[in-house]
């Protein structure tokens, strides 16, 4: 059963009442033009702790122009502080709390000398860019190949760019349109000049545009931007799991994970991406249409008991996604189709 959530209701009024808090402190004025600027929404249950009758606590984004977030400079993470302790200060629902604030700028309010990205050299899927020292290509490109199984497209510079043409600005237009940035955290990554250069600019792309970014220890720890953010350690494969489900809201993973399914060829693999999929909580119209299109003609996933069981099964997942309910009907010969209800 799905939770309800009382602080999408009250989001507008504590915004409003946010904004009169710090109209009326001059010292306040960056602040109150955030608030006043900012196009809000809430991601909810990022987190949940039991004790005391339990709380769920809720991430906020706020998404400003260009002119805005400029004003809030080195000291974003105070600000961001700040705002979610005045915000849980004024909501005080019971059971629910602000955990996180996230300040991001909104892509069309940047200047209008912007140039234009160069986007060939990936694939069509979630674009993960593998940050490595060139003598580490070997482990870039494996990682590369396990998050292909997920329907995931990733750069690996030592092996993605076009021999016609300009390596450094094929790097820059693969930062700078990247969905998520990898750092394999090797002996002597951080010591490396372009390694750094690297991680530089993905810690931008994060501040401006909320780019994820996730550092593997392979042998030392990351450091500088990177050091506050708790690094994988890859004993397993299982960390390609935790990758895709940490980006598993984006709407080209999940965009991805419906490829992988559509592209599977056994039950087991068919259950992993599905319970991967379960977890978003932002699937569009048509993206549950293509997952029925691809449920309905291959067999690795119509017939995968994982997707058809009792409890969260596929039909359980769609018709908690969309207006429009579906139904499962038998056609014969071991085959089932998802249908629209009439």
């Amino acid at each position: 059963m799905n939770q309800k959530f009382i602080y999408p209701s009250r989001l507008t009024i504590i915004m409003r009442t946010l904004l009169a808090r710090y109209s009326s402190k001059p010292e306040l004025s960056a602040l109150k033009e955030i608030i006043e600027k900012a196009k809000s929404e809430l991601e909810l249950n990022v987190d949940y702790d039991d004790y005391d009758g339990g709380i769920y606590y809720h991430k906020l984004i706020l998404t400003v122009p260009f002119e805005t977030y400029k004003l809030i400079g080195i000291s974003s993470k105070t600000i961001e502080n700040t705002i979610q302790q005045d915000i849980n200060d004024i909501g005080k629902i019971s059971g629910e709390e602000i955990c996180c604030v996230s300040i991001l700028v909104n892509e069309a309010s940047f200047p209008n000398e912007k140039k234009n990205v160069d986007e060939s050299m990936w694939e069509e899927g979630f674009r993960v860019f593998i940050s490595h020292k060139v003598e580490d290509k070997s482990k870039a490109t494996e990682l590369k190949k396990s998050l292909a199984k997920y329907g995931i497209t990733a750069f690996v510079a030592h092996e993605d760019i076009d021999t016609n043409k300009e390596w450094l600005a094929t790097i820059e237009n693969a930062l700078l349109s990247m969905d998520a940035f990898v750092a394999l955290i090797t002996k002597g990554y951080n010591e490396k000049f372009w390694t750094q250069q690297e991680i530089g600019f993905a810690y931008c792309m994060n501040k401006l545009k909320g780019t994820p970014f996730v550092s593997i220890r392979m042998g030392d720890d990351p450091k500088g931007f990177f050091g506050h953010v708790q690094a994988y350690s890859p004993h397993t494969d299982s960390y390609a799991d935790s990758l895709c489900e940490q980006w598993i809201n984006h709407p080209r993973m999940i965009d991805s994970l419906i490829v992988a399914l559509k592209k599977s060829e056994c039950f087991s693999d068919s259950a992993r991406y599905f319970e991967l999929l379960k977890r978003t909580t932002n699937i569009t119209e048509l993206q549950i249409k293509n997952l029925i299109a691809v449920y309905n003609k291959n067999e690795s996933v119509y017939r995968c008991f994982k997707m058809n069981g009792q409890a969260g099964s596929v039909l359980d997942f769609i018709n908690g996604k969309t207006s429009e309910k579906y139904e499962i009907k038998w056609i014969g010969n071991g085959k089932n189709q998802i249908v629209a209800k009439t």
